[in-house]
């Protein structure tokens, strides 16, 4: 049987603002820094870390969690590790050691390893698939001796250093556009800087200074639009930042801030299918894991999950779906124990804004929830409604609608039951109100 934590965070809203409504679990009882890919199906794929095994790997089958060991190392722990899905959903990821290895799955399902050329000891690793599937990856070695790129054609590896010295190769984060052709975020310390490395056949390499930090850049993350335009969220200090290249020049601005500490536990940046950015990060304190979306003129804010205890939790990988739909990847805990941690929000649509001020519904939640099946809401109206409750998928679709006739003023209880096990979304929609609730049906 599954176990789902279910959050639900409503705010009192005004204007056009939605209800919020996350839902997370826990995918192992264990495992830190994951790297978060979505299949063909839609499914959460989720490689990490596992300290005292070595790298594992889950996959989301559409009713349980699918987990397996693909690199057995038990000390000392490897890191960083990089999660891409190929055309056929066959997993290729990548991982710091004493040296830099690169993991897939053959066509027996066997995990296959290989040591990629790179003098030092790799970290902060970002790999993507051209579009012949072969891997590039970007990587920082040493703790910040240099940038190095790495890139595969048939079976042959090829290497090479792109920013040497001293405290550099921080927090690499790699994309490839259209053309294959790779750019890469990354930090540079003393001085502290937020850089950018691009290459194409014609030109080669060229790099540039985004955003001169007056404190170390802790985390950043790099997306690309379709137009191959870079899109950088980072932390900086006191502030959770966000750049993108405007043509001639970079455009920053502030997402979050906070009045004391700096954010250090992780940023992740994704684009919808409008190029529009959405950000997943943690709180300055360490407490909540935030999610970040730009609506076209405001960030939208939202608490994702709220850690227990509140200490090294967090690192989120965010990933959207075809339907634009967040999930996110991340780990809590402390270091007696982690849990790795998948969230996700529907982004059906169906959950709508209100006024409470002109609020004619009030609604309890489904009880029980989860459940085997039979399912009860109470609502209560104040002035007599035309109600209609309708049941939907995590797809949008409508499964049943158990009521819809007109009440009189008063407390009013609606059983039903649904028999098919999974996530669903109920709505209740009066005459001027519109209120969503979810519920779990188990096995």
């Amino acid at each position: 049987m599954r176990v789902f934590v279910l959050l639900v965070l409503v705010f009192l809203t005004f204007g056009s603002t939605a209800l919020s409504d996350w839902i997370s679990e826990t995918v192992d009882g264990g495992g830190v820094n994951p790297s978060l890919a979505i299949n063909s199906a839609g499914y959460p794929c989720i490689a990490y870390p596992y300290e005292g095994i070595g790298l594992k790997y889950a996959e989301w089958d559409g009713s349980q969690w699918l987990i397996e060991c693909a690199y057995s190392q038990a000390y000392p722990n490897l890191s960083f590790v990089s999660l891409a899905l190929d055309t056929a959903d066959t997993p290729h990821i990548c991982f710091g050691l004493s040296s830099l290895f690169y993991v897939t799955r053959d066509d027996s399902l066997e995990w296959q390893t290989e040591d990629i050329p790179c003098v030092g000891s790799a970290r902060h690793t970002s790999m993507a698939l051209d579009n012949e599937g072969f891997p590039h990856v970007a990587y920082g070695v040493n703790n910040g001796t240099y940038l190095g790129f790495a890139s595969r054609s048939d079976s042959t590896w090829v290497y090479e250093v792109l920013d040497g010295g001293y405290n550099t190769g921080w927090y690499a984060s790699l994309k490839l556009d259209t053309d294959n052709n790779p750019h890469i975020s990354y930090a540079r310390r003393s001085p502290d800087l937020l850089m950018y490395a691009s290459m194409d056949v014609t030109s080669g390499w060229s790099f540039q200074v985004i955003d001169s930090l007056s404190d170390e850049c802790m985390s950043a993350s790099l997306a690309l639009s379709g137009e191959g335009v870079p899109h950088i969220s980072y932390n900086a200090g006191s502030e959770l930042r966000y750049a993108y290249w405007t043509g001639s020049g970079w455009h920053i601005e502030t997402v979050d801030a906070c009045d004391s500490g700096s954010w250090q536990y992780g940023t992740s940046i994704a684009l919808d299918s409008d190029d529009l950015p959405h950000i997943a990060y943690c709180s300055a304190d360490g407490l909540d894991l935030m999610y970040a979306s730009w609506n076209g003129s405001d960030w939208q804010h939202e608490v994702v999950y709220t850690f227990t205890p509140a200490y090294y939790s967090g690192d989120p990988d965010l990933a959207l779906d075809a339907s634009d739909r967040p999930h996110i990847a991340f780990f809590s805990g402390f270091t007696a124990g982690f849990d790795l941690m998948y969230a996700w929000n529907d982004g059906t649509g169906i959950s709508e804004g209100f006024e409470e001020a002109d609020c004619n519904l009030l609604c309890g939640y489904p009880h029980p929830n989860p459940t085997l099946g039979m399912t009860t809401l109470q609502f209560i109206l104040t002035t007599d409604s035309h109600v209609i409750v309708t049941i939907y998928d995590v797809s949008g679709h409508t499964v049943q609608i158990p009521e819809s006739g007109q009440f009189p003023a008063g407390t009013h209880d609606i059983s039903f039951s649904v028999t098919t096990p999974g996530i669903y979304m109920m709505r209740i929609v009066s005459e001027d109100q519109s209120l969503v609730r979810r519920f779990i049906v188990l096995d």
